[in-house]
């Protein structure tokens, strides 16, 4: 099984991506493809939460053929926050309690192939968020051998816990990225048990900013303690990609490597 994973999706990564992914996936034949895309858009003007996604773009998506999306802290932000989860295909946090709309996991029964894929967020992101490890192993013994393989998208920004899950659900995931900070790592490889591991795919939108956006909000934040009034803004620098491609025989996986 191949499948490619797409990094938070930010702004202009959606319009790079409907260039790229096409080629991307002509090359390399995925069965699956899976993206983080919390960060598709901005909501309002002044407000301290401004991502988010809605039909529109998500339409997108689906038309590059993307199977499923993930999410995180933005998962319910932006005018659309609550409508979008009406959708199937789009996660959220599994281990964010049971009110939040959305679901945290689907499988995804394509080409004869079943593909679970699981959404976890740290409690870095959200504070409020249950313990991921417990909600992980519930999901896997309610699957039982229904999926070929797992796909783990962990949201946050420690990279202790994201590497302690993935250790400790050896021999039952196929993978775990990580996504929320942006930031490629280079560290990509199979822990033992057949796990394909990275701590942040990085964001897939343009950089010179910050987190993807325009630097000028956060520093008037951090000197201000304040947000200003002045509308948010994506970077301006060049489209990067943060995506990966993920090869599995049954559940373990055989490689990961990143895509440029």
């Amino acid at each position: 099984m191949k499948i490619i994973f797409v990094g938070d999706i930010v702004g202009a990564g959606l319009d790079y991506l409907e260039m790229r992914l096409p080629e991307l996936a002509a090359q390399h034949q995925p069965d699956f493809i899976i993206a983080n895309a919390e960060n598709l858009e901005l909501s309002g003007a002044a407000s301290f939460v401004v991502a988010g996604m809605s039909a529109a773009s998500l339409a997108r998506l689906w038309a590059l053929g993307v199977d499923a999306v993930t999410g995180g802290n933005h998962s319910w932000d932006g005018a659309e926050g609550h409508a979008v989860h009406a959708d199937l295909r789009v996660l959220r946090p599994l281990n964010y309690g049971t009110s939040a709309p959305g679901r945290g996991s689907t499988i995804i029964h394509k080409g004869g192939l079943r593909l679970g894929v699981v959404n976890l967020t740290s409690r870095d992101a959200l504070p409020l968020a249950d313990d991921p490890l417990a909600a992980l192993d519930q999901q896997l013994d309610a699957w039982n051998d229904r999926t070929d393989a797992v796909l783990v998208d962990f949201h946050g920004a420690s990279t202790e816990e994201k590497l302690t899950v993935a250790f400790a659900s050896a021999g039952r995931i196929s993978a775990l990225v990580g996504t929320h900070t942006h930031v490629p790592t280079n560290d990509t490889h199979i822990l033992p048990g057949g796990v394909a591991y990275v701590s942040d795919v990085g964001m897939t939108g343009r950089g010179g900013g910050i987190l993807g956006y325009h630097p000028d909000k956060f520093v008037s934040a951090m000197r201000k303690r304040l947000y200003d009034d002045t509308p948010w803004r994506f970077a301006e620098g060049a489209v990067e990609l943060g995506a990966v491609l993920i090869t599995t025989a049954g559940r373990a996986a055989e490689s990961i490597i990143r895509l440029t």
